[in-house]
């Protein structure tokens, strides 16, 4: 690989780990990745697995999360870039680590959201920070044409 290929699969791989933090797919992305590093260096495995607990802990919701996450993405950029750099044989397999954890991710920020308004009612909903209004109300009713000879004359 490259120096620029391994530098964008660092940055895939960072962008991933840290987007997946403090989600519900954070224990499989984390697994995922900390399996790759074991089956190339077992006694990097815990140093990692600490590295990567105390920065779930900082991006938490709330004060300084996301100022955390943009520190986070780089620090594991460098991290994967020096992995990588000694253990160039893992970027085939931490490429396609990142592409499932990408996938655990997606999975785990899917929501679904149902609403039910009936005859004239009126539905307003927020997701994900976009209000959404539903109104059941069909408005002016469009004339019924008549039957017969009647008929002829209207839609002419």
């Amino acid at each position: 690989m490259t120096q620029q290929e391994i530098a964008a699969l660092a940055m895939s791989g960072a962008t991933t780990i840290v987007a997946a933090m403090a989600t519900d797919a954070w224990a499989a992305v984390r697994d995922g990745f900390l399996a790759v590093v074991r089956r190339r260096s077992p006694e990097l495995h815990a140093g990692i697995e600490a590295q990567l607990d105390d920065g779930a802990a900082l991006v938490v919701p709330g004060q300084g999360a996301e100022a955390a996450r943009r520190l986070l993405i780089r620090q594991w950029q460098l991290e994967l870039e020096r992995f990588l750099a000694v253990y160039p044989d893992a970027a085939e397999e931490l490429a396609a680590q990142t592409d499932r954890m990408r996938a655990a991710l997606a999975a785990a920020q899917q929501h679904n959201l149902h609403n039910n308004a009936h005859g004239h009612g009126t539905v307003n909903a927020v997701q994900d920070g976009n209000q959404y209004n539903f109104s059941m109300d069909s408005g002016p009713r469009l004339p019924v044409p008549p039957a017969g000879p009647a008929r002829q004359e209207w839609e002419d």
